[in-house]
């Protein structure tokens, strides 16, 4: 069988792996992007468009600066990929709210960012809490339910289209020369010289340099080249509403306007294997939620539910590896992939090809989990 040859290949065609597959391509690499296109599983498929800070790095401080650096290139980033690819990307930075129901969750709120504080070493941590007042007058289009209590804010949070996000991505990297590959589902890899064999179902790719980032099929495709990654799958049920007038600036963890005037509400977290139905009891608990907190929501129409997995480390951070076994192989996971695309085109995509390290970028690496 004749194989194909590319100075790098990236195995995953979901947010991150088409991410830094575009950042190769733009630094002149020449990129084979192989996508198992299994919709089913595909972690981008339930992504809420978040870019967000607040919530993200408990214990672990490299997490949080990692989320800041990459949420404050966002604007000039999303600015150069409208204008490359034609495409509309939606991106507001809004800030965003952590809205709480009740006295306990508030509580909880101000003692989780009272530890942030105290985990970081300047002692600051760049989110507020607001009273119920406080956020109602932020929202003056939008009635806040009695049981509000406040919300945590963040001024770095914003929202952006996560659909067209992955287009212009691919669409980047097609108008660079990019090589895609769908429906190749890896089978086997192999250290082939200095490089790596690289065998699908039907085809064999030769590459110097290779990037795993697979979602759920990272594990077992890191072990070929001396890796060890656990990752969980991780269920997440989204619901859409019909449009309406624009109502809520912000977004939340769990409830975003999106610029269509669409709501969105999500998503839970639920430990259900590979198991992809929604479920009313978890639908209906999301709308309660929801209409708990904006009442006026409870006339509008929903008009379509879906679920989805996630791709989770056991501490739910990033994982950032190059095998110490097969130099050349890096593996990658997160699930912060929307938030993260600056530094995945950018930084890691310059990772890959010069070896240049981030800097304290040993917290991220998988023995952690004494693996």
């Amino acid at each position: 069988m004749v194989s194909q040859q590319t100075e790098t290949l990236v195995i995953g065609g979901g947010i991150i792996g088409v991410s830094i597959a575009y950042g190769l391509r733009k630094k002149g690499s020449s990129v084979i992007l192989l996508d198992n296109e299994d919709q089913t599983l595909t972690a981008s498929r339930a992504n809420f468009g978040l870019v967000w800070v607040q919530g993200k790095g408990s214990g672990m401080q490299r997490y949080v600066d990692w989320c800041l650096e990459a949420v404050k290139l966002w604007p000039g980033f999303s600015m150069s990929l409208e204008e490359e690819t034609g495409l509309k990307l939606n991106y507001e930075k809004t800030g965003g709210f952590e809205i709480c129901l009740g006295d306990e969750e508030f509580a909880n709120r101000v003692s989780f960012l009272e530890d942030m504080k105290k985990q970081s070493p300047n002692g600051q941590y760049e989110c507020q809490m607001l009273a119920k007042d406080e956020l109602q007058e932020m929202l003056p289009k939008i009635i806040l339910g009695d049981e509000v209590s406040g919300a945590s804010y963040c001024v770095h949070d914003g929202i952006v289209d996560p659909l067209n996000l992955l287009r212009a991505f691919y669409q980047g990297f097609s108008q660079r020369g990019g090589n895609y590959h769908p429906d190749q589902k890896v089978v086997d890899i192999q250290k082939d010289g200095s490089g790596f064999l690289v065998k699908t179902q039907t085809q064999q790719f030769k590459t110097q340099k290779l990037v795993i980032a697979s979602g759920l099929g990272t594990t077992e495709l890191a072990k070929l080249v001396g890796m060890k990654i656990p990752v969980n799958p991780q269920k997440g049920q989204v619901l859409v509403t019909e449009r309406t007038a624009k109502l809520f600036p912000y977004a939340t963890g769990t409830i975003r306007q999106n610029a269509n005037g669409s709501f969105m509400f999500g998503a839970s977290h639920e430990d259900t294997g590979f198991e992809v139905e929604t479920t009313t009891d978890i639908l209906q608990t999301l709308i309660s939620r929801a209409l708990r907190t904006f009442p006026i929501l409870k006339n509008i129409q929903l008009v379509r539910t879906w679920a989805a997995l996630r791709v989770l480390t056991p501490d739910q951070k990033p994982v950032y590896c190059e095998s110490e076994e097969c130099s050349g192989a890096f593996a990658l996971t997160s699930h912060s992939g929307v938030s993260l695309a600056p530094l995945h085109s950018e930084k890691i995509s310059k990772w890959v090809l010069e070896g240049e390290v981030p800097p304290d970028f040993e917290s991220f690496h998988p023995r952690r989990f004494n693996v």
